[in-house]
Formats: C-alpha cells, sequence, structure tokens
C-alpha cells in the first residue's frame, strides 16, 4: 500500500498553487500553503521510509506531518475568527498527533485504531461536505465553530494514525485480515488530506465570491444598497407582498438643489453631503425597508406591509429629520432637503409601474417647492408617463455619467 500516498502527494502539490494564489485575498491562506507543503513533503518522506525501511526519514517524516497538523489548526483559527490564543490550537494539534502515533504504535489493527479510522473518515467527510455550505452560519454561531474545530481534531488524529511511520510499517510487514479497515486505512493515506485542503480552498471561494456579491450590491461611496441590488430587492419584495395581499408602498427621494451644492462647496462636499445623508436615513429607517441609491442624488426605499398613509407618515418624518440635519462640520455646514414621491402597490403591479407612479408624484413635490413629500395615490402609468420617466432616467444618467468624467478629467 506504499504507493497509495504518493496518490497524495501528488494531489496536494496540484493543491498548493491555488492556496498560493489566494494567499493575498483572504484570512489564513498564509498557514494553509505551508500546512499544505508540508504535508507533501511529510507523505514523501513517509513513503520513502516506508518502502525503503529509513527510519530517520520517517522521524523527519512525522515531525513534517506534525508542523502541518500546527499550521492547520492556525489557520482555522484565523477561518473561523476565534478567540482563543494561538497556544491553545498548537497544544490541540501536538496532543492530535500523540494520540495517532500512540494507537499506530500500540496497535494499528486493534479496537483504538478502527474507531480512530472510522470516527476520521466521518470527521472529513463532515468538513468536506459541511464547512463550505456552513460557513456563513459558523461565523455567526459558535456551536458550528466548535463542531468544525472538533471535527477538524478527529479527522488529524486519524490521518496521523493511516500516515505515520510506524503504522505504514506495519501495515507493509503484516497486513490486517479485516477488509473494511484496510479500505479505510486506504482511503485516508490517498484522499484524506487532499480531501480537507479542497474543502477549505471551496470555503474560501465561496467567501470571495459572498463578499464580491455584497460589493456589487452596495453603492460604493454611501453604503447603502446599488440600483441593481435596490431593483432586484423591490421586486422580491413586492412580489412576496402582492401574493399575500399585504401592502407595499415605494418612496422616491432627491436632494433638492444638489447642483448648486457641487457648484458652490464643490464635489467633495457633495460626496460628503450623499454619504451624510445615505447614513441619516438608513439609521432612521432601521429593518423597516430596503434602502438603496439609484444614481446621483436620487435614492429610493421599498416598504413591506406599508398602505401609502403609513408610508406617507414615513415620508413627512424623514424631511424632517433630513431639514433638521444639516451635512458637514461646525465651520461648514450644509443644509440638506428633499422632495419624495410616493406610490403604493397595486394588484397586478410591476416594481417598474411603482417606482413610475413615485417618480410622478415625486415631480409634484419639486414642482409645489421641494422639501415636501406627495403621494401617487390611484394615478396609473400609462404608456406616455413610461415614456417621459425613461427619458428622464435617461438625462440623470447621462448628467451623472458627465459629471463623472469631468471629476475624472480634473
Amino acid at each position: 500500500m506504499t504507493f497509495l500516498p504518493a496518490v497524495s502527494v501528488l494531489a496536494l502539490l496540484a493543491i498548493l498553487p491555488v492556496l498560493l494564489s489566494l494567499e493575498r485575498t483572504a484570512a489564513g491562506t498564509h498557514e494553509l500553503s505551508a500546512a499544505c507543503a508540508l504535508s507533501a513533503v511529510a507523505i514523501g518522506l513517509m513513503t520513502v521510509a516506508a518502502a525503503l525501511g529509513m527510519p530517520l526519514a520517517a522521524v523527519f517524516g512525522y515531525a513534517a506531518l506534525i508542523a502541518a497538523v500546527v499550521f492547520k489548526f492556525l489557520a482555522f483559527r484565523r477561518l473561523l475568527a476565534l478567540t482563543a490564543p494561538p497556544a491553545v490550537f498548537i497544544a490541540v494539534a501536538l496532543a492530535a498527533g500523540t494520540a495517532g502515533l500512540v494507537v499506530a504504535i500500540g496497535s494499528h489493527d486493534g479496537t483504538a485504531a478502527r474507531v480512530i479510522v472510522g470516527t476520521g473518515l466521518g470527521g472529513c467527510l463532515l468538513l468536506v461536505i459541511g464547512l463550505p455550505t456552513l460557513d456563513r452560519r459558523a461565523a455567526a454561531k459558535p456551536a458550528f465553530r466548535l463542531a468544525a474545530v472538533a471535527a477538524l481534531t478527529i479527522a488529524c488524529v486519524s490521518l496521523i494514525h493511516a500516515l505515520g511511520p510506524m503504522s505504514a510499517v506495519a501495515l507493509q510487514a503484516a497486513p490486517s485480515p479485516a477488509v473494511a479497515y484496510d479500505f479505510s486505512l486506504a482511503v485516508l493515506q490517498t484522499l484524506g488530506l487532499p480531501s480537507l485542503f479542497l474543502a477549505l480552498i471551496l470555503t474560501l471561494q465561496n467567501r470571495m465570491i459572498a463578499d464580491l456579491k455584497t460589493a456589487i450590491a452596495r453603492d460604493e461611496l454611501t453604503g447603502v444598497l446599488s440600483r441593481g441590488a435596490l431593483i432586484e430587492k423591490g421586486e422580491r419584495i413586492l412580489a412576496f407582498c402582492l401574493s399575500r395581499d399585504c401592502p407595499a408602498s415605494f418612496l422616491l427621494l432627491d436632494l433638492d438643489y444638489f447642483k448648486q451644492i457641487n457648484d458652490h462647496y464643490g464635489h467633495a462636499c457633495g460626496d460628503m453631503a450623499l454619504a451624510h445623508f445615505a447614513e441619516t436615513v438608513s439609521g432612521f429607517l432601521g429593518d423597516r425597508g430596503a434602502f438603496g441609491r439609484i444614481g446621483g442624488e436620487e435614492f429610493g426605499i421599498v416598504l413591506p406591509n406599508h398602505t401609502e398613509e403609513q408610508a406617507a407618515a414615513l415620508a413627512e418624518a424623514i424631511c424632517r429629520l433630513v431639514r433638521e440635519t444639516p451635512a458637514g462640520r461646525t465651520h461648514q455646514r450644509v443644509r440638506l432637503t428633499v422632495s419624495i414621491g410616493i406610490a403604493a402597490a397595486e394588484p397586478g403591479d410591476s416594481f417598474m409601474d411603482v417606482m413610475i407612479r413615485a417618480d410622478m408624484a415625486l415631480y409634484v413635490s419639486k414642482a409645489d417647492g421641494r422639501d415636501r413629500c406627495s403621494r401617487a395615490r390611484h394615478r396609473h402609468a400609462d404608456a406616455s408617463a413610461r415614456a417621459l420617466a425613461a427619458a428622464a432616467a435617461q438625462l440623470r444618467q447621462a448628467d451623472i455619467s458627465g459629471q463623472e468624467r469631468m471629476r475624472q478629467s480634473a
């Protein structure tokens, strides 16, 4: 069976470049890369020791394997954001190595060895399947993190037992009559470590994808939902509410005289005012709705379980709060006001229908003097209203793009 660990070495050498490519993007990858390299070295030395009868190579191989386990535990500590000091994980790793070796020396196919191999396979399987899937829950619930560390400990004990020099020599000299035990041991020798590293790579990649989705879903300047994310979430909220005959409303917010703020104070102050406005509204809104930036100084709020009257009361409170909370520091305070259009969802509406009605109501707020809110009531978005709303959106986007080009060329 001494050729089986060589398969594991080749798999680890294939995994190592992937880990090295992730070193700058995720926590714990430095330790994982070191653990992967040391594991390949350790298994290589143990394979040579078992094949050629070189005890010194086996000793160095076992030392490298223990070091790899230590680095793997330290990587888990960073990956799962565990608060225990590094010394605790080093002690656990050394204990796991000692336990695996003691059982291997005592009896390579006894009851203790069978228990270790069986539970080790279960621990590896739990990590391979569960860690990438439950990673986000593990970050929020200590029980999941504790289970992951326990599974890693059991897996490492069984791997050290399977790959330890005494176990390898014993298997070569006197194979066990238990076919199931031999097969389980062969699986651990061949696939145990590569599968663990593969599970960790999948976990890291899942985190990177989730972080990328979060970054795309958030507006870079204000931190609220981006236009696409707001529309996507609004469509889900609207469909959910309409399917259950629950009310839903939409607020379209537009900061008043924002161009004058940019012209008078500069674009840096304008950006500060947008961030201040978003922070003020987000803090007031809480979890009552979804808040996002549509473009420029225009924002939207999706309100589930809000009638038009309830949404209007909330809009009035937002107008008052923004009016009473100027942006900037004491020596340079910028007074802000906001105009709001309010529209309630009706049966058969799409989210775009509600947005267009809110845009029509916003136009009324602007025409009536700004710093106020207006209800769309039962206005319907006919073809001309849709065309005007689309044209207005294109003009706003063109104006935003023009401003960005000017700022980049300045």
